[in-house]
């Protein structure tokens, strides 16, 4: 919350709580799944196996999703800490994907 700039309530809460943060990002965790489920069909990792999920997701996280974030916040004038935090959560969350994705 420090890096974001977002100063918490008396309870130690970010004053956005509620369920919205949370729904929307698991609406956009199964979108991101289901893109690199499709993905990883057409290119035929899904039958190479936990390995090959791995080097996908992370390469996704690393490659593609990293430098969106990185580009984003440098735009909005937001601190490394952050970009830091956000891109890697980004990089494991694709990772863990993709290994996930291949044991389905």
């Amino acid at each position: 919350m420090t890096a974001a700039g977002i100063e918490a309530q008396e309870d130690g809460k970010p004053p956005n709580g509620g369920p919205v943060p949370y729904v929307v990002a698991f609406l956009g965790a199964v979108l991101v799944a289901g893109m690199m489920r499709h993905i990883f069909s057409l290119s035929g990792i899904l039958e190479m196996g936990i390995g090959a999920g791995l080097t996908a997701g992370l390469g996704l996280g690393l490659f593609l999703v990293a430098p969106w974030i990185a580009t984003n916040y440098a735009f909005a004038g937001r601190n490394l800490t952050l970009t830091l935090i956000d891109a890697g959560y980004a990089i494991i969350g694709c990772s863990i994907m993709g290994v996930v994705l291949t044991l389905i």
